[in-house]
């Protein structure tokens, strides 16, 4: 890596995550990162990242060698996609081989790039994702991290755990309506309403335990609660 660099000044007090086996390239990149203004957690190992990770709130940005023993960045990659299928994440790495190059695609890196980049451009780039907008916090997608279902309204998708599901138009809304209205005790009257368009002088109660069943199985959802004598609430802190 070339040494000769200008600090551009990160965005401060953003939160990045690096994982490296090397502790010589860790320290090296923890301390020009901490310079940058960023606060820096480290791991040595993937299995280590993915514990820091699931442990610490509010992490930015999550950089990752590729090449390491056990579970190297891609696979680390896809772990954490799993627990937040937002999350943004950089490999590095002193491969040449342009398979992984694609594999790491495929897994949505924000970016791969080579250890050998000036530490300049290594920066500006960390800058430069840290400032993306996140594809799916669009208005009309939903979202649950505890599910990790993304729920994209415009085009009637839902997907968990990186795969879609099929869903029945009155299933839909029901999941939308729970996404729009997490941690509230919705009762069966209200759900009727928004999602079947009726009053319950008109609609039968019942079937809105039905469909909140179909839901559950379909999607092995945890998240919703039954509120005896009340109607449901989606519970997630």
């Amino acid at each position: 890596m070339n040494m000769k660099y200008k600090v551009t000044g990160g965005t401060p007090m953003k939160k990045i995550l690096f994982v490296d086996d090397d502790a010589k390239y860790q320290m090296l990149i923890k301390e020009l990162l901490e310079l940058d203004g960023y606060e820096v957690l480290t791991a040595s190992n993937a299995m280590d990242g993915v514990e820091i990770y699931k442990n610490t709130d509010d992490i930015d940005l999550v950089i990752s060698d590729l090449k390491m023993q056990t579970i190297d960045g891609l696979q680390l990659l896809s772990i954490i996609r799993k627990y937040n299928n937002q999350a943004k994440v950089i490999i590095l790495t002193g491969s040449d081989n342009p398979h992984d190059e694609l594999l790491g695609l495929d897994l949505r890196a924000n970016e791969y790039l080579k250890k050998s980049i000036d530490i300049s451009v290594l920066l500006k780039r960390i800058q430069l994702v840290l400032e993306q907008t996140v594809e799916i916090s669009g208005q009309n997608i939903l979202t649950s991290n505890f599910e990790n279902i993304v729920v994209d309204k415009q085009n009637y998708k839902v997907q968990k755990n990186d795969i879609y599901y099929e869903l029945t138009k009155t299933e839909f809304a029901l999941l939308v309506y729970f996404l729009e209205h997490k941690n509230e005790v919705l009762n069966r009257e209200d759900i009727l309403k928004e999602v079947w368009r009726i009053s319950n002088t008109f609609g039968d109660d019942r079937a809105v335990d039905t469909y909140v069943k179909k839901l559950r199985s379909k999607l092995r959802i945890s998240s919703i609660y039954t509120v005896r004598g009340v109607g449901y609430e989606w519970v997630e802190r």
